[in-house]
């Protein structure tokens, strides 16, 4: 958009002489820089007076009021000079304003002619300087900044939109063209307003749903339409009546660095126990250098905020939305920072706070303080813990008292703290840093008189910071404020009245950013958001690069987004982003399984499942009561205090009918949609994919889910993730991807398949899902099911840093899915069909060995400890003693809980037969085993699966495992103080008690006890020993088809003689 004069320059006297002025300055401009050209400039600030405009001489300069702020004192606001870098230039040089040595001009001559301009003159009378390069990066910045806040942002021209629609038309037809009312059959079940599960009962339903239904709901592809096409989702198609757009100004936040926590002019209020969920845990795109977590390179490195250690230290007396929080850049931690330790909140309490308030504040006031840290949480927690009545599931144990301290003796409090941690022992808090922080202030720094006067907001924001903060302990080179401009449609502005909802057109985001950066834009820093996975629109933010202009401007980060996203954010808590949620599509018994090994109570099953239908719960609520309100877009930039005081200046100068512009309406770059049309699409949009993945969990038989059913509830899962609100699909490969070949060091790549969000929604408009599933079953497709990037190697991420045994129980648990489908496809085949059970039973064998050897991993040899996954021990007296750092002790008698290896078994692999086993009730290998039972079950009762599976793991059990766990409710491997004969052994740290499954008539002697019982045992059955070897190795294949190679081998071996 070209900005013009509104009068003839030529003939306006207050411009003419404003050129003759900008002529003067730019010829002493020049001198003065070639004089010093190898003397660095200081960083110079002017302060313009409300009635004159004093001029300054060249080695003089001027800052801002210093003194404190009353309330009926006008502010008086100056303009700085950022530094600028000169790309060319190989260090940062502080050049001088033009207007430092601007002639005296009378106040009432300025007002006369400066107060008639408009952002185009304004604008305008920046450009027609006799030469661009003097245009300072400040004054680029406030002139993109107003232009933009009050113009508009600089999108796609009404031409080339019509090019685009005319393109779009041409490829797609003349008839598949569908709004987002028309994209989705409304004939199917629902499950969003539903507050529980859908269960085998309530999903009939949808069992009775055809598969063409299925298929249009979420890939589109049926016959009826245009040869198979999905439908095109175009905006276009809407039409809303016109009504006029306002414009709303406002401030986010404020985030800074102070030097002293006498900033706050009326006080603070300090936290006595600062609590973890008070942290920064957002990127506020500003960096502040820290220790490095590796020792061995002790040095500062530049880290993010959230990175660096630090606590909410107090909050703003009369501002209880401003709160400081202290930073510490040499407190030791890990690569990503937490939470302070109790050590270390106890050490800053009691040895530098404490004694420094103790120090400067008088008895009175003291009396009336905590005396210490642990003082001051046990008081915290007092009233929830010590008056608590009933055990409810949400209960906060912990309040977050404050306590005053008056400002008259912040500034000495401070000194005290800086000169104790020079202290020796308390060198980790030393140079600590005071960070001022004011986040979500949209509605409280919205002006109501004129919402829509840019000037007026910054004022009065300017105002009120003034009466609560004392600027001259703020350094203003390291302040940031968030400016918001909200477009938003006159709801009652139309007969009858309609409620519309404005979407960002991405098109015009994409052209507005290459403006912002003069049409090179940035390889990183930029992302752009679909919003509600549809092509046409989204959001964008902006991290300017450190060396542009942009930042060197005072414009640190920008961000455009949609205000529908009001509806779903819960202070930035979005639905379905717990990243357990996906642990829904794993088997329960897998679940607990892992929970065991991770060291996590099973009670996190339920606590998942609460907050699936919470998300649930509040999306539905949500999206229905807002089915009748108006909803616009919003821009907001974080710009620096300079470019603040810069643009305050530039506004003055403007008339306030000019500031307050009401827009015409409809903006080019914005779509308006009714609200009940596009709330209805964002609800239905979620609905069918909590429906898909009720529908698959509905489908399980006994609670046992196979591994085809976790990946497709898996996918459905993460489609549910990114189906509300604005997201960068490309972030996400499985959904992104269509086909993928990763390149292998060795052989051909790997083949992997997505859902190929990528090419339907720039072909279609929408993210329709490509050929990849059978609806008809619920299953991706046979040919690409092991291909797919839905899991395995996606749900155990969760896990990875648990090690090995996570990924063995979770190779082990797929063995056991593959062995059950063999199962049914070989039904008629018997001799097949009892190799697949004896190969079932060393699955849950091999589990139950590596289990017990990470139960009594302290008593393993050091090189022992490492191998416990590769299960070479024998379970025998020769293979464990080889491993123990002691040698065995067999123990009998008639105390013995078990008096036959039958009830050992018993005890390891039983269920539901109310036996107390304590935390190793849901070790992997019993949950391994149960769901192997719970599948044999389904089969045919003539067959007796179920039964020939228990009689054959107990025979493999004794025959192969002639030292076995001697376990009890104390653990699975459990010590004991005293092992002798003839006694049960209790409490106390002392040797392991295993079972001897072998004939003895007299104790084997050593330090180390393993109870041995003396029963008749099993021998090995050496026939199928060859059998065993081979089906071994399927526990470590890596494909199907390798599975099916080595079974098929080994069964021909055994079955036909080969």
């Amino acid at each position: 958009m070209d900005v013009r004069f509104v009068d003839d320059p030529e003939r306006d006297p207050a411009v003419l002489h404003r050129r003759r002025l900008q002529a003067n300055r730019t010829r002493n401009y020049r001198r003065r820089t070639k004089a010093n050209r190898n003397i660095q400039a200081t960083y110079d600030q002017a302060e313009l007076l409300p009635e004159t405009v004093d001029s300054e001489s060249e080695s003089e300069q001027t800052g801002p009021d210093a003194g404190g702020f009353r309330q009926d004192e006008p502010l008086s606001d100056g303009i700085y000079n950022a530094p600028s870098l000169s790309d060319d230039d190989p260090g940062p040089e502080y050049i001088e304003p033009a207007y430092y040595e601007e002639e005296p001009v009378s106040a009432p001559y300025a007002e006369e002619h400066t107060e008639s301009q408009t952002p185009e003159c304004y604008a305008d009378m920046q450009a027609d300087s006799p030469d661009d390069n003097m245009w300072t990066d400040v004054q680029h910045a406030t002139h993109l900044f107003i232009q933009q806040f009050l113009v508009g942002i600089r999108g796609c021209s009404a031409q080339e939109h019509r090019e685009d629609l005319a393109t779009h038309i041409e490829a797609s037809g003349t008839h598949n063209h569908y709004g987002l009312d028309q994209l989705f059959p409304r004939d199917v079940p629902h499950t969003l307003d539903k507050e529980h599960f859908f269960t085998h009962k309530t999903s009939n339903e949808g069992l009775s749903m055809s598969v063409p239904r299925w298929q249009e709901l979420f890939s589109d592809y049926t016959a009826q339409y245009l040869d198979g096409k999905p439908k095109q989702a175009c905006l276009h198609t809407h039409h809303t009546n016109h009504t006029p757009p306002t414009l709303s100004f406002d401030i986010d936040s404020l985030l800074g660095f102070v030097t002293s926590p006498a900033v706050a002019t009326h006080g603070i209020r300090f936290y006595s126990a600062p609590q973890y969920c008070q942290n920064i845990f957002t990127d506020v795109h500003l960096t502040l250098d820290r220790m490095n977590a590796d020792p061995g390179r002790p040095r500062l490195i530049p880290a993010r905020l959230r990175d660096v250690p630090h606590f909410i230290f107090a909050k703003v007396e009369g501002a209880d939305f401003i709160t400081l929080h202290l930073f510490f850049p040499h407190l030791p931690c890990s690569h990503t920072f937490n939470r302070l330790t109790d050590e270390q909140f106890s050490r800053w309490f009691d040895d530098i706070f404490y004694p420094a308030i103790r120090r400067v504040y008088d008895v009175d006031q003291l009396q009336h303080l905590p005396a210490s840290y642990r003082h001051a949480l046990a008081t915290c927690r007092a009233p929830k813990v010590e008056d608590r009545l009933l055990e409810t599931p949400s209960y906060r144990t912990q309040l977050r008292m404050t306590y005053f301290l008056p400002s008259h003796g912040l500034q000495a409090l401070w000194d005290c703290i800086l000169a104790a941690v020079r202290r020796p022992g308390l060198e980790d808090f030393r140079n600590p840093e005071l960070f001022i922080e004011a986040k979500g202030t949209k509605l409280l720094f919205k002006y109501p008189n004129a919402p829509s006067d840019l000037l007026a907001v910054m004022e009065n924001f300017s105002c009120k910071l003034h009466r609560v903060l004392d600027f001259s302990y703020i350094c203003k080179d390291r302040l940031y404020i968030d400016v918001g401009k909200e477009t938003c449609p006159l709801q009652n502005s139309v007969s009858p009245p309609e409620a519309q909802t404005y979407l960002w057109r991405r098109c015009c985001i994409r052209h507005h950013l290459d403006h912002l950066y003069d049409g090179i834009i940035p390889k990183s820093g930029q992302n752009f958001y679909h919003e509600s996975m549809l092509r046409d629109a989204g959001g964008m933010t902006t991290l300017t690069p450190l060396r542009s202009r942009l930042r060197r401007g005072g414009i640190l980060y920008g961000q455009m987004y949609n205000l529908t996203k009001e509806i779903i954010d819960a202070a930035r808590t979005f639905p379905f982003q717990n990243p357990d949620l996906r642990h829904l599509a794993l088997d329960p018994q897998l679940r607990h399984g892992m929970q065991n090994i991770c060291g996590k109570s099973t009670s996190s099953s339920s606590i998942t499942d609460r907050a699936y239908l919470a998300s649930k719960r509040r999306c539905h609520y949500g999206l229905t009561d807002s089915n009748q309100r108006s909803f616009g877009v919003r821009e907001e930039y974080r710009i620096s205090w300079v470019l603040f005081q810069s643009v305050l200046i530039a506004l003055r100068s403007l008339t306030p009918e000019t500031r307050s512009i009401k827009l015409p309406g409809p903006l080019p770059y914005l779509w308006a949609i009714r609200s009940s049309v596009f709330v209805d699409f964002a609800w239905h949009n979620i609905d069918k994919f909590t429906t898909g993945f009720e529908l698959v969990r509905a489908q399980r038989v006994l609670g046992l889910t196979t591994w085809e059913q976790t990946k497709i509830m898996d996918m459905f899962l993460r489609c549910i993730r990114v189906a509300a609100g604005g997201h960068d699909y490309s972030r996400e490969g499985a959904l992104w991807w269509s086909r993928r070949e990763l390149p292998q060091p060795v052989g051909s790549p790997q083949v992997r398949y997505g859902l190929g969000f990528g090419q339907t929604l720039e072909q279609y408009g929408y993210c329709w899902l490509e050929h990849r599933i059978n609806w008809g079953q619920l299953r991706f497709l046979p040919d690409i099911t092991n291909m797919v990037l839905f899991g395995t190697g996606t749900l155990q991420k969760r896990y990875l840093k648990y090690g090995g045994h996570i990924k063995h129980f979770f190779d082990l648990s797929r063995c056991a899915d593959l062995g059950l489908q063999w199962l049914q496809r070989y039904a008629a085949e018997n001799v097949i069909i009892n190799q697949i059970l004896s190969w079932l039973c060393h699955i849950c064998l091999q589990q139950m060995r590596i289990d017990i050897m990470n139960s009594v991993r302290r008593d393993l040899l050091p090189e022992a400890r490492t191998t416990t996954l590769d299960d070479h021990v024998q379970f025998c007296r020769e293979g464990l003693s080889a491993i123990l750092l002691n040698d065995i002790t067999a123990v009998s008698g008639n105390h013995s809980h078990y008096k036959s290896p039958l009830g050992v078994a018993q005890a390891l692999f039983g269920f539901d037969d109310s036996r107390p086993r304590g935390h190793w009730e849901n070790k992997p290998f019993r949950k391994l085993h149960q769901r192997i039972c719970a599948a044999l079950q389904e089969f045919p009762a003539e067959r007796r699966l179920s039964q020939l599976f228990t009689r054959r793991l107990h025979r493999y059990l004794f025959g192969y495992h002639w030292v076995l766990p001697y376990p009890s409710s104390e653990g699975l491997a459990p010590r004991t103080k005293d092992a002798g004969a003839g006694r049960e052994p209790v409490g106390g740290r002392g040797t392991l008690r295993l079972s001897l499954n072998i004939s003895i008539g007299a104790r084997i002697n050593g330090s180390r006890g393993l109870t041995a019982i003396a029963a008749k045992g099993y021998y090995m059955d050496h026939g199928n020993f060859h059998m065993i070897r081979k089906v071994s190795r399927l526990t470590r294949c890596s494909s199907r088809a390798k599975y099916d190679g080595i079974l098929y081998e080994a069964l021909a071996e055994v079955a036909f003689g080969k």
